[in-house]
């Protein structure tokens, strides 16, 4: 969320530019508008950003404004599209207009720009890309929206929208249907569960450990690959474990996380066939948070030591794996890229050092109605 705010607070009062000269902040207002109001600013040339956790729009003069080569990035999450808060098909007529899609699953910030030459028009505010934020009235029924600009897109706020875009992932149709199909056999298999328990009152919970689950996923652009050739080729970029789970240190890490939960069993029962994945009653959610809020500070005094001994095994380690599964991709796709194996490996290796950085004993839950 760091580059989300950072953002936000580029715009109001541009760098290096005194207050005097800049509008008032409440001739920046608008509430009651929707993102129809940005439509005059995105015409003409150079490149849109359009920043929206939820799509759901195809509305044939915002489609008429994009290009090739403008920048879409939403959350992209499949539950959004199973919900409906996003809509694939909205997805997929913005990429047949030639417009390249990210995803980002913590995504909040609603963020429309067009960029030429380092500079050019930025609004931001409240309004997604879908029906409801369109006008932004919300009066009586619908969303009552605001939204700030026109700003001037200065060079700070163009460079965080590309911080944004680097630390996003690229929008695969292909990868979120087989998200959702996933997501959906889960949801069955929670309503087999419960149809079989006489128990009411119950919660789901997945649960995963940061050390043993994070992993790098070579990138298109690293790769030189326009989003119109990754969907085109329908290409696989493979994705390499940060932490290899044969190494000794993961496989003590899952024992001892095994000897921890052994401690909720009374309270957690697992779904079959879902690693991760469990119910609970909803009585017991305040035991088990309580138990989830202290496990980190166990996993960090048990094991924060031991990895900061094994880091730079680890770090050569992964570098080693990713070339090998570079240097196999390039020998599968036989196409030209921007990065050789040895360039790659230092974007890697970067990565994988930023990973370590971010607190790797971090547990996430996320406790949901299992219907």
């Amino acid at each position: 969320m760091s580059e989300q705010r950072s953002l936000f607070n580029s715009v109001l009062v541009p760098a290096g530019q005194p207050a005097s000269q800049v509008a008032p902040v409440a001739d920046l207002i608008h509430l009651g508008v929707g993102w129809r109001a940005v439509l005059a600013d995105l015409d003409g040339p150079g490149r849109r950003w359009l920043v929206t956790p939820w799509l759901t729009t195809r509305e044939a003069d915002l489609l008429g404004l994009v290009q090739l080569g403008d920048r879409l990035l939403i959350r992209g999450n499949a539950e959004d599209f199973l919900s409906g808060t996003s809509k694939l098909e909205a997805v997929q007529a913005f990429q047949e207009w030639g417009v390249e899609v990210r995803r980002m699953p913590t995504l909040h910030a609603k963020v429309y720009a067009r960029e030429q030459d380092g500079h050019g028009h930025l609004w931001l505010g409240s309004a997604n890309l879908s029906g409801r934020g369109e006008h932004g009235h919300g009066w009586h029924h619908s969303s009552l929206e605001a939204m700030s600009g026109p700003h001037p897109l200065t060079a700070k706020a163009c460079a965080d929208l590309e911080s944004l875009w680097a630390n996003s992932k690229p929008f695969s149709v292909s990868d979120v249907q087989r998200e959702l199909e996933r997501l959906v056999e889960e949801r069955e298999k929670f309503r087999e569960l419960l149809l079989g328990s006489a128990d009411l009152g119950v919660l789901a919970l997945r649960l995963s450990f940061r050390l043993l689950g994070g992993q790098l996923t070579i990138s298109p652009d690293w790769l030189g690959h326009a989003n119109e050739v990754v969907q085109k080729d329908r290409v696989k970029y493979p994705s390499v474990e940060f932490i290899d789970p044969e190494t000794s240190l993961a496989s003590r890490f899952r024992a001892f996380m095994q000897a921890e939960k052994r401690k909720l069993n009374d309270l957690l029962e697992d779904v079959p066939g879902t690693s991760g994945l469990y119910v609970l009653r909803v009585e017991d959610k305040l035991k088990v948070t309580a138990f989830l809020s202290t496990l980190e500070q166990r996993a960090r005094d048990r094991f924060d030591r031991e990895l900061k001994q094994e880091h730079d095994h680890l770090c050569t380690d992964f570098t080693r794996r990713f070339q090998s599964a570079f240097a196999r991709f390039l020998t599968e796709s036989r196409r030209g890229v921007a990065l050789n194996t040895e360039q790659a490996a230092l974007q890697a290796t970067k990565a994988f050092k930023e990973y370590i950085s971010r607190d790797p004993f971090k547990v996430s839950a996320q406790f949901f109605l299992p219907w």
